[in-house]
C-alpha cells in the first residue's frame, strides 16, 4: 500500500484503508514479481494477474473513496496490451504509451473523484468541528503537567520523617490535574527548569499532614472550629499540611485555596503551614462527572490575593477514597496524623506527545481535546483527520456527521450496544 500524501510505502494493511499518520486513503501498488516467482508461475498467468490488479485498484477506489492516479494503471494496461489481449486493452490507450490522458478519460468518475460516489468514510460535521474548543498552551497549562497525590498510613505526631512510595507499600496514590493558576504561573526560571527536568519526578517530596476541611466547600469563607483546632495542633509541632476541599457552592477554586492558606498562617508569621490544596470533583445535579476538569482563574484572583500554594483536582470517587483513607485508621487516637505528598511534574519528562505526529506539546501551540474519549491532539493534526473521518484518530470512537441517515444508524448502534457516550461535542464540559 502507498500513501500519496506522505509519499511513502505502508508495509502492512491498515484499519479502514487509511494512513494512520495523515488520514489519507491508501492506494494499492503493483507488486513487482521477482525472479523466483517468475520461475514458479506460468507466464500465461501474467495477464490475469495484471487484469486482477487493475480491477482491484478500481474496486478499492470506489469502495473506499480513494482517488486513482492514472499512472498506476498504465503499466498494467501496457502489460495486457503486450500480451495480445486486444479485447481487454482496446480503446484504453493510444499509440503513445506515455500519454495517459485517454486512460484518465475512460476511468469511472468514482475513481478520479471520490466525492461523486457514496463512501463509508465521512467527515465530522462542520458544526461539531467549529464547536471543538481550541486551547492555546501556556507555560502553566494543565495539559503540560502531571500531578499525583499519595497518602500513607497514620503515624505519631512527633514523627515528621519523610515517606517513600518505593519503600512503603501501604500507600494510596491518586492521579490529579493541576489548576492553571497559582505557583505554576509564578515560577522562577530555575523552578521551571527543575519542573521540566527528567529528574524532577524522582526528587524527594515534602511530607505533610492531610487535613479534611469542614465545611468541605469552604462555604462562608472560613473553616470550622474543629478544622482550625486540628491545624493549630499541627502548628504546635511545626508539621505542614495539605488541605482537602470539594468543588461547589459557587465558590471559586482560588477562594477555596486562599481560605486554606490563611488558616495555616500564624498571626506573627507570613509563611503558611499550608503547602497545597486538593479539590475533590463533584457532579452537577447528580449527573455524569465532568472529567478532566481544568481549574482556571478567570477573575485573576490568584495574583491579586497572592496565592502561594499549588491547587490540584482529583476525581469524585478518588476524593471519597482519600477521605476514607485519612479517617478510617486509629481514629480514636488524637496524637497521630495521616502523611500526604503532592507531586507536580512536567509531562515532557514522560514523553507526552501528540498521537498523530508524535511531537511533544509545547507552549504557544493549539491543541484540541475530543469529547467522549478525551484524547488530545495538535489542532492541525486533528483537523487533517476529522475533515475526512468521523472517528478519533487514536481510538476510533465516532463523532457526529452531517449525514442524517448515517446519524440515525449510528445512534441506533450506540443504543443497542448500551453505550453511555454523550453527544456533547463542544468541549466546554471538560473545562471550568
Amino acid at each position: 500500500m502507498f500513501c500519496p500524501a506522505c509519499e511513502e510505502d505502508v508495509p502492512s494493511p491498515q484499519p479502514d484503508g487509511v494512513c494512520l499518520t495523515c488520514g489519507e486513503e491508501l492506494q494499492q501498488q503493483q507488486q513487482s514479481t521477482n525472479n523466483n516467482n517468475h520461475q514458479q508461475r506460468p507466464i500465461q498467468n501474467n495477464n490475469d494477474v495484471a487484469a486482477t490488479t487493475a480491477m482491484a485498484l478500481l474496486s478499492s477506489s470506489m469502495e473506499n473513496a480513494t482517488a486513482i492516479n492514472p499512472t498506476s494503471l498504465l503499466p498494467l494496461v501496457n502489460q495486457l496490451r503486450g500480451s495480445g489481449n486486444n479485447n481487454v486493452v482496446a480503446g484504453l490507450i493510444d499509440n503513445n504509451e506515455d500519454n495517459i490522458n485517454d486512460l484518465a478519460g475512460i476511468l469511472p468518475p468514482e475513481a478520479l473523484n471520490p466525492q461523486s460516489a457514496s463512501s463509508k468514510l465521512r467527515p465530522v460535521s462542520q458544526t461539531a468541528l467549529d464547536n471543538l474548543k481550541r486551547i492555546v498552551l501556556t507555560p502553566q497549562s494543565a495539559e503540560l503537567f502531571d500531578a499525583q497525590v499519595s497518602l500513607f498510613v497514620k503515624r505519631a505526631i512527633t514523627d515528621s520523617s519523610p515517606c517513600s512510595i518505593s519503600k512503603d507499600d501501604k500507600c494510596l496514590t491518586l492521579n490529579a490535574v493541576p489548576g492553571e493558576f497559582g505557583p505554576l504561573g509564578m515560577l522562577t526560571e530555575d523552578d521551571k527548569i527543575n519542573l521540566q527536568s527528567k529528574s524532577s519526578s524522582s526528587k524527594k517530596q515534602q511530607t505533610a499532614a492531610i487535613v479534611i476541611c469542614s465545611p468541605r466547600t469552604t462555604k462562608g469563607g472560613k473553616l470550622s472550629s474543629e478544622t482550625l483546632h486540628e491545624i493549630a495542633y499541627l502548628r504546635q509541632h511545626r508539621i505542614p499540611f495539605i488541605a482537602y476541599v470539594e468543588r461547589g457552592d459557587n465558590i471559586t477554586f482560588v477562594q477555596k485555596a486562599l481560605v486554606c492558606q490563611r488558616a495555616g498562617q500564624d498571626v506573627e508569621a507570613e509563611d503558611s503551614l499550608c503547602i497545597g490544596v486538593i479539590v475533590g470533583n463533584t457532579t452537577n445535579g447528580g449527573g455524569q462527572e465532568i472529567w478532566p476538569y481544568i481549574m482556571q482563574d478567570t477573575k485573576n484572583e490568584a495574583a491579586v490575593h497572592n496565592l502561594k500554594v499549588p491547587v490540584v483536582m482529583i476525581k469524585r470517587d478518588d476524593g471519597t477514597a482519600l477521605v476514607q483513607w485519612a479517617t478510617k485508621r486509629n481514629t480514636a487516637r488524637q496524637d497521630q496524623y495521616t502523611p500526604c505528598q503532592l507531586n507536580i511534574h512536567s509531562k515532557e519528562a514522560n514523553s507526552h506527545t501528540c498521537p498523530v505526529c508524535t511531537d511533544s506539546y509545547a507552549p504557544g501551540e493549539t491543541i484540541i481535546r475530543l469529547p467522549i474519549c478525551n484524547h488530545v491532539f495538535h489542532e492541525s493534526c486533528a483537523l487533517a483527520w476529522l475533515t475526512k473521518h468521523n472517528t478519533c484518530p487514536y481510538c476510533r470512537k465516532e463523532l457526529p456527521t452531517d449525514d442524517d441517515d448515517y446519524e440515525r444508524e449510528r445512534r441506533r448502534r450506540e443504543a443497542n450496544s448500551g453505550s453511555d457516550d454523550t453527544e456533547e461535542v463542544n468541549g466546554h464540559n471538560f473545562y471550568g
